[in-house]
């Protein structure tokens, strides 16, 4: 029977390994396709040729591959789709123009094998564009929930030269999202593309007008990765993040080729029944030890202040919007206000408290039935389930609640009978102890883990070996 040393030696050292594993995943090596889009014009009745070079890896298995054609269809987040033949109904098919050298053939590990596709067109072939995908695929290896089957898709754009091209497009619809504090207002858009011809770099603005007929936000998207396939219903969609106040809108949605033309507009009217709060506006710093930091997205709305000497390391630290119905419910004695947010890159406490500040919203002050007494920061323990509410300053005049932290993560604002206290936080690096229990963190990193880890099993097997 294994001394206690020796057993807590080989716990330690096997939950080393198992961590290591976990990190350090060895890839598995997929197929590979040369000559993966076929994107060409061909006149009525001419033939094109497609090479594709099909290759594994050598430590990949050999495999039996299949090669087919398919229909070209589009979903409405833009992405391409093979169609079987029953539903591959568009007049702008390519399925039946093209024959395949091998549509079988054996792949050993670390082989080529090159297909080719032949494209016949017909004489009396009509006008735009002919689509199809080629789609190739290993026979599933294993068996059961762990069978692997490895496919890529080669999409083919055919343009038939000398015929008349029709670049067209109608927005079928414009809607707006549930209108909720916190959360962007998101405005999708359905275009159908109409024309005889696929279009690339496709762009969507949206612009907000008001009941006076003004424009109070615009929001584009970039310009589409995706190619728009003739006969399918693609999505825009954008999110405005602008504060408007409640009334009646417009939104104008607006769908543009590359050079500027417009496929179409179109109108959608919404209402806001009370003042619209956007999100709060992510944001990045880095820390050092030696300097102060100032962490605050473009609207202001969250800001915290880092001393010098917060950290022994440099370290990352993000602010993300949360939206309400996203935020751990809440604790007794509490109810959630409107603002959330999540504070990310810092592990364990800082050596020094951070100020943190925060302003109210409008949304905030009707959750605490206009009573801004009521309004208090409170940060979510994961280690406990439920939220710690924090000594909470209150500054009328900047409409700010403020605190000072030594620990981040989930944080909003809440209603409580606690209350707030009027005045000013203490100043930035001041441990207040209130915040928090243990030793200071370092904002440890994942290499500082594994090294003390393996100073660990180091130091247990010299002492098993003495």
């Amino acid at each position: 029977m294994k001394s206690a040393p020796k057993r807590h030696a080989l716990f330690i050292i096997t939950a080393g390994l198992l961590i290591l594993c976990v990190m350090f995943v060895t890839p598995v090596a997929g197929l590979r396709v040369s000559g993966s889009k076929y994107m060409n014009s061909l006149a009525p009745g001419e033939t094109g040729i497609h090479t594709m070079t099909v290759s594994s890896g050598s430590d990949d298995p050999p495999m039996d591959m299949q090669v087919d054609v398919w229909g070209f269809g589009q979903t409405g987040q833009k992405t391409y789709a093979s169609l079987i033949p029953s539903e591959d109904t568009s007049p702008y098919s390519a399925r039946t123009l093209i024959t395949l050298s091998s549509p079988t053939f054996h792949l050993n590990p670390g082989e080529s094998k090159e297909i080719t596709a032949t494209i016949a067109v017909p004489k009396n072939v009509g006008d735009g564009g002919r689509y199809a995908i080629i789609t190739i695929h290993n026979a599933p290896i294993g068996n059961g929930s762990t069978a692997i089957v490895t496919a890529i898709s080669v999409p083919v754009l055919i343009t038939i030269s000398n015929s008349k091209i029709s670049s067209k497009g109608s927005i079928e619809k414009v809607t707006t999202s549930d209108i909720i504090p916190g959360q962007p207002i998101r405005f999708t858009t359905a275009l159908k593309n109409t024309g005889n011809m696929y279009y690339y770099q496709t762009n969507n603005s949206v612009s907000i007008i008001n009941s006076t007929g003004k424009e109070v936000a615009m929001v584009a998207t970039g310009p589409s990765a995706f190619a728009i396939i003739p006969t399918f219903t693609v999505n825009y969609e954008v999110n405005v993040d602008t504060p408007l106040p409640s009334g009646s809108y417009t939104a104008i949605s607006k769908i543009s080729l590359q050079d500027g033309t417009v496929l179409d507009s179109k109108n959608a009217t919404f209402e806001i029944q009370a003042n619209y709060v956007p999100p709060i506006q992510p944001a990045n710093v880095k820390l050092t030890a030696r300097s102060s930091a100032t962490l605050a997205g473009s609207d202001r709305r969250v800001i915290i202040e880092f001393p010098a000497g917060a950290v022994f390391s440099d370290t990352e630290v993000s602010l993300k919007p949360l939206a309400k119905d996203r935020a751990p419910a809440a604790s007794a004695n509490m109810t959630p206000a409107s603002t959330f947010f999540t504070i990310e890159g810092i592990t364990g406490l800082l050596a020094k408290d951070a100020i943190m500040k925060v302003k109210y919203t409008s949304a905030d002050l009707e959750a605490a039935g206009s009573d801004v007494s009521k309004l208090v920061l409170a940060r979510y323990d994961d280690s406990e389930n439920k939220w710690t509410i924090l000594p909470t300053y209150l500054d009328k005049n900047e409409l700010t609640l403020s605190a000072a932290t030594n620990r981040f993560g989930t944080w909003g604002i809440m209603v409580s009978n606690v209350g707030n206290t009027p005045g000013s936080v203490p100043t930035s690096g001041e441990t207040t102890g209130g915040t928090g229990t243990g030793k200071p963190g370092l904002a440890l990193d994942p290499t500082v883990v594994f090294a003390a880890l393996g100073l660990t099993i180091a130091f247990v097997g010299y002492r098993i070996r003495k």
